[in-house]
């Protein structure tokens, strides 16, 4: 059976150190080359037709696409909450765990896009705004009573944040088109791996945690039944 602690010892040596710092300033970069030279901007997109026929930089260029659009105090602001949290999950978790969720989502990500291509034939780029979404998901469940400023003014709990944007997730995957449907349910399945992982008992085997959850909530009830 696969064990995650096995694979983290032997593969935690090539994880990237300050991920979260030099993924932020790509983000900076791409809006920089975005709002300068759009044509070279454009060889960055992850497209399937053009990874397929050779120009795979494209699969790690792609996260020069920055987190927010718009005017430049927005894409500054998004960068820096980004790196606020990326930064503090990365100390929280370890090199290694937060660069296989950040790679984990890119590739998922990615590989749902190619599929649409194989199937359809449209090459469609990869947006990954519901990618970088999914790093703000994993932060609320590892620190769901940490506070934001709404409207920077309000404050308000990660955790009630969380369900939120769950909410709007759920909508645009209902009302949205196919390839919305494809960003958001890929940009959720590394959430949904890690809710499992940090919901349980945390040996990093998502089957293994929901059996440990179930054996807790027998035990739990077992021993209430034995005080009534």
């Amino acid at each position: 059976m696969f064990s995650y602690n096995k694979f983290k010892f032997r593969f935690q040596r090539y994880a990237v150190r300050n991920l979260a710092a030099y993924v932020s300033v790509m983000f900076a970069v791409g809006y920089l080359l975005m709002m300068f030279t759009p044509k070279l901007y454009n060889l960055l997109v992850f497209a399937p037709y053009e990874v397929l026929h050779g120009q795979v930089w494209r699969i790690i260029t792609t996260v020069f696409y920055p987190p927010a659009g718009g005017g430049i105090f927005w894409t500054v602001l998004a960068i820096y909450v980004y790196y606020s949290m990326a930064s503090t999950l990365e100390r929280w978790w370890g090199s290694f765990n937060f660069n296989l969720y950040f790679f984990g989502s890119l590739l998922v990500s990615e590989l749902g896009v190619t599929v649409f291509y194989l199937i359809t034939g449209l090459n469609l780029p990869l947006i990954p705004i519901y990618m970088y979404f999914s790093v703000f998901m994993a932060y609320a469940i590892t620190f769901p009573d940490a506070s934001f400023l709404l409207f920077f003014v309000i404050p308000i709990k990660a955790k009630y944040l969380a369900i939120a944007e769950a909410a709007i997730y759920l909508y645009n995957f209902i009302m949205g088109g196919t390839i919305s449907r494809i960003y958001i349910f890929c940009a959720l399945i590394p959430v949904a791996v890690y809710f499992l992982i940090a919901m349980g008992g945390g040996n990093g085997n998502p089957i293994e945690n929901i059996k440990w959850k179930l054996r807790q909530q027998k035990r739990r009830k077992e021993w209430r039944d034995q005080w009534r």
